[in-house]
């Protein structure tokens, strides 16, 4: 382990204490931001099972649209407030009301009018209806692969959130975003660490009361924020929102058990821009995902468990 940044420098590794506390038959429940899907993505060319299986969301595309589905197998959780909302509403600590849902003008396959959740990443639906089909859909997948986890990732990727008046929970996305609503809906909230540390807190205590084994694994998303929406340079506010949450999960992992933290921020920032980032300097090449993860295995399972890519 380095223990001088010494040691950092001349070895170039950033190194992560070895815990085999998980083996290749573990399916594992991975939710949060974008880069919670190249996590996913290089657990699968593992072999590696994963769950929520998004694929088995029932919809009609004539008359809902589901995310990126079927495209990708994939739903964006940005931050500690969608995160922890979306376990309340599979568990049942928290129930969607009926007309809990945005009015809004868009072009879909049905006409231009379509009724929104404010709580997932582009779902919508020609009817009100029709979206309370989805909803339930989305959450009886999601509560099976809930059920069905040996092990759970989360990936935590901003602080910036838009809170629904109407409600008071926090909005998937921001304003408008896929030509949803949120403009008139909701306000900005610049999130505390206070806030955050009580929303992954509940979110692991969710996990244990229920999976009292299951190793958790927090990791923050070393993909900067596209834009701010505050009065702040967006490097300035990516930093401060990353920093925030590298915080909270140091605390949360000190203060539970069999919950550990996968250094994924620290080996693709210090990485550098040129060798871990895309052309947009945003998204993690592929390569570098496949790095961390191979990271991943040697850390948290056995010499014999780890497998190799099918890539």
């Amino acid at each position: 382990m380095n223990a001088k940044y010494g040691d950092f420098v001349s070895s170039g590794a950033i190194t992560i204490r070895k815990n085999p506390v998980l083996t290749s038959d573990d399916i594992f429940f991975t939710m949060g931001s974008c880069f919670a899907q190249e996590i996913r993505r290089a657990l699968t060319n593992r072999r590696i099972a994963c769950v929520p299986s998004y694929g088995n969301i029932s919809f009609d595309p004539a008359e809902a649209i589901v995310d990126e589905l079927p495209r990708q197998e994939h739903m964006n959780f940005y931050n500690t407030f969608t995160v922890r909302l979306q376990l309340e509403q599979m568990l049942g600590v928290w129930d969607q009301a009926d007309d809990d849902w945005w009015q809004v003008k868009k072009r879909v396959p049905w006409g231009s009018a379509s009724f929104q959740d404010p709580y997932r990443r582009g779902i919508f639906a020609k009817s009100p209806e029709v979206l309370k089909e989805v909803i339930g859909s989305v959450n009886r997948e999601m509560r099976a692969g809930f059920d069905a986890a040996t092990a759970f990732i989360f990936t935590f990727g901003m602080t910036e959130v838009f809170i629904n008046k109407a409600s008071g929970k926090a909005a998937a996305q921001k304003p408008l975003y896929l030509g949803g609503g949120g403009m008139q809906e909701t306000t900005l909230h610049v999130s505390s660490f206070q806030e955050n540390y009580a929303n992954v807190m509940a979110a692991v205590d969710m996990v244990r009361e229920r999976k009292p084994d299951a190793p958790i694994i927090l990791t923050v998303s070393p993909v900067a924020l596209a834009r701010t929406f505050q009065d702040a340079d967006v490097v300035t506010a990516s930093t401060e929102g990353k920093s925030v949450l590298r915080a909270v999960l140091g605390q949360v992992c000190r203060e539970r058990d069999n919950v550990h933290y996968l250094p994924s921020f620290e080996l693709v920032t210090y990485g550098g821009l040129a060798r871990s980032y895309r052309e947009d300097l945003r998204h993690v090449k592929n390569s570098v995902v496949d790095e961390i993860v191979e990271q991943f295995f040697n850390a948290y399972f056995g010499p014999s468990q780890v497998p190799s890519s099918e890539n």
